[in-house]
């Protein structure tokens, strides 16, 4: 099949969703290159416009977003952990949901955090608590009670996943991540825009690479239906689309460097600040 028939396969499959095998093997073709090298960019700049957007917000606000978003994603993820342990709260909300418990446990949190400056920080808190908490109740159900439900020790591992490259994310928007600035404050400015710019670059190549493989892996998971060990319906495709997301947002953050380095180099401010991990932007 020519590269044009195969990113058409790809486009067309992926928004239908009708997977096969033949789409798999698209996938694996150079095509999904060219399909997500330009997915990655263009995502990235509409993840740009979210932040700006969502500086605006909290600009009205006169406050962060967090404040609002918080609470309401800290009720909705109670609920579920409780729907998930526990079987009659399970069933009620199964009934007064229309089945739909897990949508919503993810829907209401992921859009919320659109309206937040850097979602990366609310997903990274929040996929700590439901890993920790998990364990924890794993642990006591395990040693008190002598039972365990047999996904505590497979969804866990997955969420870390999640935390730590959405934790990388955050992290090289803050400039902690890999940034070497002992070596780099000893040049000139030139020199320091140079490699800023030349890790911003690397890093924007980076997502293109990690979105296109994760995205390939990703639909091999989709195609053989597999599932979450210790389950029966959540599927593992579930957790690895985040990752092509996170990447894409990888991007928004390089651009955002980039952008962010250009403007200090000609107002003269210091290229190379000291940052601390965990710190706001």
């Amino acid at each position: 099949m020519s590269i044009w028939s195969d990113m058409s396969t790809i486009v067309t499959a992926t928004l239908s969703g009708d997977i096969n095998f033949k789409v798999v093997q698209a996938y694996r073709s150079p095509a999904a290159w060219y399909v997500f090298g330009v997915l990655t960019l263009l995502g990235a700049v509409l993840f740009y416009y979210r932040e700006r957007f969502a500086e605006r917000l909290e600009g009205r606000l006169g406050h962060s977003a967090t404040k609002y978003t918080h609470p309401i994603i800290a009720a909705v993820l109670t609920i579920g952990m409780l729907a998930a342990f526990l079987d009659p709260i399970g069933d009620f909300l199964k009934t007064i949901t229309g089945d739909n418990v897990r949508f919503l446990v993810v829907f209401i949190p992921v859009l919320l955090i659109l309206f937040e400056r850097t979602p990366e920080r609310t997903i990274v808190i929040y996929c700590y608590i439901v890993m920790a908490a998990i364990i924890f109740i794993g642990v006591v159900q395990r040693f008190v009670f002598s039972v365990q439900v047999p996904w505590s020790t497979t969804i866990p591992p997955l969420l870390f996943m999640i935390m730590a490259w959405y934790g990388a994310t955050f992290n090289i928007r803050m400039r902690t991540h890999l940034s070497f600035t002992e070596f780099r404050t000893k040049l000139g400015r030139k020199g320091q825009l140079f490699w800023l710019s030349f890790d911003n670059v690397l890093w924007l190549v980076f997502c293109i690479i990690a979105v296109t493989t994760t995205a390939r892996v990703t639909v091999n998971t989709y195609d053989n239906f597999a599932i979450v060990l210790g389950t029966d319906d959540i599927m593992r495709w579930w957790f690895i689309i985040t990752m092509p997301l996170c990447f894409i947002l990888l991007a928004t953050r390089a651009i955002e460097n980039i952008k962010e380095d250009f403007g200090k180099y000609r107002s003269g401010d210091p290229l190379i600040e000291q940052a601390v991990i965990g710190g706001d932007t």
